[in-house]
């Protein structure tokens, strides 16, 4: 059984990374008047770009086969981030160009929410709830080696994968605005963009891993903090552009 300060660790962390991005989500909608359905769209399309799973495997499976030293570490991490960028940049250019009519940059930030909020609730979020209850209450559910290594885990990392959710979904805001732009203004260029950030985002943060934890975290905080950059300035450029517009039909 793990402590009473480590259950609450991760009881802690998986509740705010299941709630945040819902917070986010009735933040998005009641403050700036995005819709709830691009928020579902934004979710679906993240739970649809996961095809890529069976893909990895096989490639993951031939890489091991046949490469070894650098080569293999480089393609293992190499190989998802590429399906991942891939996959889910496409799947935001898709729900743009089919789903969400209504391109308000609102709408772009709500897609954003879903999309990385899904990820953060089933993928994160729910394994680390679980992994708090059943290692608290009911350990003899967890094999010995289980509990080993939840017993020499620190307590503090609970809060690293919170932080690295955040940052994540930061991420993902400024690459649904980025491909988001790539359909209005029909330039694919924004799409690619988008693809490469995505890809170097995961190579990255993985690559980094190897030496250790903070280091992982302090790229994706990085990255995370370069996207909302790339939001606030999208954000004011269109308020500037709506201000303008505004005076100009004063005049006229």
């Amino acid at each position: 059984m793990i402590s009473y300060t480590f259950f609450l660790s991760l009881f802690s962390a998986g509740m705010l990374e299941i709630f945040v991005p819902v917070l986010l989500g009735f933040y998005l909608s009641s403050k700036l008047g995005a819709r709830w359905g691009v928020f579902f769209v934004g979710s679906a399309m993240f739970l649809l770009s996961m095809i890529r799973i069976p893909i990895n495997s096989l490639a993951s499976t031939w890489v091991y086969s046949n490469t070894s030293g650098n080569l293999l570490l480089l393609l293992v991490i190499a190989f998802p981030s590429l399906t991942s960028g891939l996959f889910e940049e496409g799947a935001r250019w898709i729900a743009f160009r089919f789903f969400v009519k209504d391109h308000k940059l609102t709408n772009g930030l709500m897609y954003g929410a879903g999309h990385g909020g899904i990820e953060s609730i089933l993928l994160v979020g729910v394994s680390v709830l679980g992994t708090a209850i059943y290692a608290y209450f009911y350990p003899q559910l967890l094999s010995e080696d289980q509990l080993y290594i939840l017993s020499i885990t620190p307590e503090w990392t609970a809060f690293a994968g919170l932080w690295e959710r955040f940052a994540a979904i930061s991420f993902h805001l400024g690459m649904s605005v980025l491909v988001l732009q790539s359909v209005r203004l029909k330039k694919p260029i924004y799409l690619l963009t988008a693809i490469i950030a995505h890809f170097l985002f995961n190579f990255t943060a993985v690559y980094i891993s190897q030496y250790g934890l903070p280091a992982a975290e302090g790229v994706t905080t990085l990255w995370g903090l370069v996207a909302l950059f790339y939001v606030w300035r999208m954000w004011r450029s269109e308020r500037n552009m709506s201000f303008t517009d505004s005076v100009q039909k004063k005049k006229l």
